[in-house]
């Protein structure tokens, strides 16, 4: 692993890392809407760690594998944060049902944030790729092997992309919970951390605002 990769895992793990302060900061409601971002934010946390410290071990197979769980988690988390009815809500924590499919949360985030078709481009983008990470398909067992031999086959730029992921996504879903809640000084401090690490930090392309 080179040294800009190891930078690199480092500002990931500082810009979630500063986040958490800002989040405990507030006081929230205790309905079932709240708590339920809350939770996922919490799972989503842990994910985005557990990455970090998976690439960091070199097992950056296991690590592409919480890859999906952190976005569908997010998709989950954005839509009931915002979008979902009130039923929607309590039937998720009920029944731990959602009816829409991924592509229709898409769609509704989309149409919830205001952000063009950030999150259906993400996914038309992107699914196939993570189902077959998570579910051990091809993009999985074919970084297993470098010629004969059996040994991971992961590529820096590849774990680059895949922690840039996770982190922004973690950290957008937690950005909209707080605005949602009113604290709009507070998201737009976690969507500035944004800048602090991945292609924006080194100067490749601007931050989705």
């Amino acid at each position: 692993m080179t040294n800009k990769l190891k930078e690199h895992l480092i500002r990931c793990e500082k810009a979630v890392q500063s986040a958490k302060p800002i989040l405990g900061k507030h006081s929230f409601p205790d309905d079932y809407r709240t708590a339920t971002v809350i939770g996922f934010a919490s799972v989503l946390v842990e994910h985005q760690e557990s990455v970090l410290l998976l690439v960091m071990h070199e097992k950056a197979g296991s690590a592409s594998a919480l890859v999906r769980p952190i976005v569908e988690g997010a998709y989950r988390a954005l839509w009931i944060n915002l979008p979902a009815t009130d039923e929607d809500v309590k039937k998720f924590n009920e029944k731990d049902k959602i009816d829409l499919k991924f592509g229709e949360i898409a769609t509704a985030l989309d149409k919830a944030y205001g952000l063009g078709d950030f999150f259906q481009d993400f996914k038309t983008r992107t699914w196939k790729h993570l189902n077959s990470y998570t579910h051990g398909g091809m993009h999985q067992i074919g970084r297993r092997f470098v010629q004969r031999k059996v040994v991971n086959n992961y590529t820096e730029e590849e774990i680059y992309e895949m922690t840039t992921t996770v982190t922004t996504i973690v950290l957008l879903t937690i950005s909209f919970f707080l605005k949602r809640q009113g604290h709009t000084d507070s998201g737009n401090g976690i969507q500035a951390l944004l800048e602090t690490y991945g292609p924006v930090a080194d100067g490749k392309k601007a931050v989705t605002k």
